[in-house]
């Protein structure tokens, strides 16, 4: 029998390279076709089964799988905020059209009965961000939870709050938010399913860091923890939350989300405990850093690929805050919360856990980003530990070296960015949000975002 089809003959990485040179036509293929991620690894212009040396890929299992017939392979939540200033109705109308969990900014002093009028707290995750004394916020929440009587191992949720925020906000020492994490570890020893504390990227990288720096610093953070905590190591990671914003370098992201998780999984393992990835949990937010006053519209776009490498890298929480979202109105609030179910019920993104599973480029881009993070974190502990170079100043200047290298190169066009130093909206589409002067203090690290500096110039210029 004649065959319609032919195996094609196997061609070398070598041989796509000689004719790619070919083609080129004496010009230098390095310089024409490579490029690089975040300054720190070498990306080809193609990869091929040889560049994973051999190792079979491994399918990923963010979660583990659900009990439900016909659930989906793959489960996210869609979070949205609460802020002070809101009211029932608009909490009761975002869970009601897309939102499937909260995260809560709270003082402590709000009156939760009538904010969460109708909120049944067993059914879906909520998350606290405290804007003051974190235990003042905690309480309040658990002693509402506890007025509706619910079922305390059925109460999912997080404190979005970790010990150097005391460091970081209110220049205090790191070991007063440890105390302060043991009484939070106490106070939340009656919810299982509540994760205690959250180490987060995105303090680092929402403030100029380089994305791998920033995972590095929050690895070295939860070390830190680790070392100085009472509590046993199986403990920690049992009531950890893993918080990261989520940049524009699309394929970066999935991998640096992934590689995260892995190295987490390592590091948990350092201790004789039984600890695997589908047990990790990861809040990935959209990042500000990468988006822009000046026309917010391209915004949207911005939002929908951190959002999709969000779920791509195995978020477990996806949150896309609108820019400025405190002060955001009913639309962009709604477009923000859709973003979600676009990539469910349209890109069908929950039919199968790992879809980038097996991609030789992002297997590889993985494993290169789990070497620079080990790589960074054995520099980082033999530099005497996170807490040693934060006190030192070392983690303050490179962030803010990175940041201003960063917005420099946006300000002289260097380095291009979309509706901000090149194709500007037209006057008819323009939408730009309000300018605010950034400020920080010695001791702090503040978000901001990369195209502050044309923002800035764009205000002295009217």
């Amino acid at each position: 029998m004649k065959k319609d089809f032919f195996d094609f003959p196997t061609i070398s990485k070598a041989e796509w390279i000689a004719q790619a040179k070919k083609d080129l036509k004496g010009k230098d293929f390095d310089e024409v076709l490579k490029s690089d991620l975040w300054g720190r690894i070498s990306l080809d212009p193609f990869y091929t089964r040889e560049d994973l040396e051999g190792t079979i890929p491994n399918q990923s299992s963010f979660h583990q799988a659900s009990d439900l017939p016909g659930e989906s392979a793959r489960i996210w939540q869609n979070m949205t905020s609460v802020h002070p200033g809101d009211t029932s109705d608009q909490v009761l109308e975002a869970l009601q059209n897309g939102s499937e969990g909260l995260i809560l900014h709270l003082t402590g002093f709000e009156d939760l009965d009538q904010l969460l009028e109708g909120v049944l707290p067993q059914y879906i995750p909520i998350a606290i961000r405290p804007m003051g004394n974190p235990v003042t916020a905690l309480k309040s929440y658990f002693d509402w939870v506890d007025r509706h009587s619910a079922p305390l191992d059925r109460i999912h949720g997080a404190l979005l709050w970790s010990p150097s925020d005391l460091v970081f906000d209110q220049n205090e020492d790191f070991g007063l938010g440890l105390e302060v994490l043991e009484e939070i570890f106490e106070m939340t020893e009656p919810y299982p399913q509540f994760r205690a504390f959250s180490i987060q990227a995105s303090r680092y990288t929402e403030s100029g860091a380089n994305p791998i720096d920033g995972t590095v610093f929050m690895l070295g953070e939860l070390v830190e923890i680790l070392d100085r905590s009472v509590q046993n190591p199986d403990y920690i990671f049992q009531k950890l939350m893993l918080e990261t914003a989520v940049g524009e370098h699309y394929f970066g992201e999935i991998a640096r989300l992934k590689a995260l998780r892995q190295v987490v999984v390592q590091l948990a393992k350092l201790s004789p405990m039984d600890f695997s990835e589908e047990k990790v949990c990861l809040l990935a937010k959209s990042a500000h850093w990468d988006q822009s006053i000046l026309d917010t519209n391209t915004n949207l776009i911005r939002q929908t690929y951190q959002a999709m490498a969000a779920v791509l890298g195995g978020c477990n929480w996806l949150w896309v805050p609108p820019l400025h979202e405190d002060r955001a109105g009913k639309r962009e609030r709604r477009i923000a919360r859709n973003v979600s179910a676009v990539l469910r019920e349209e890109a069908y993104l929950d039919k199968v856990m790992d879809p980038a599973a097996g991609s030789f480029f992002l297997e590889n881009l993985q494993t290169e980003i789990q070497n620079e993070l080990r790589d960074g974190l054995k520099k980082l502990e033999a530099s005497g530990g996170w807490l040693n170079v934060l006190v030192n100043g070392t983690i303050h200047s490179k962030v803010r070296n990175e940041r201003e290298r960063v917005q420099k190169e946006i300000l002289d066009k260097s380095k291009t960015k979309i509706g901000v130093n090149i194709f500007p909206a037209s006057e008819k589409l323009k939408n730009d949000l309000e300018f605010e002067i950034f400020e920080e203090k010695i001791h702090q690290l503040r978000p901001t975002r990369a195209s502050y500096l044309v923002e800035l110039q764009t205000q002295t210029t009217l």
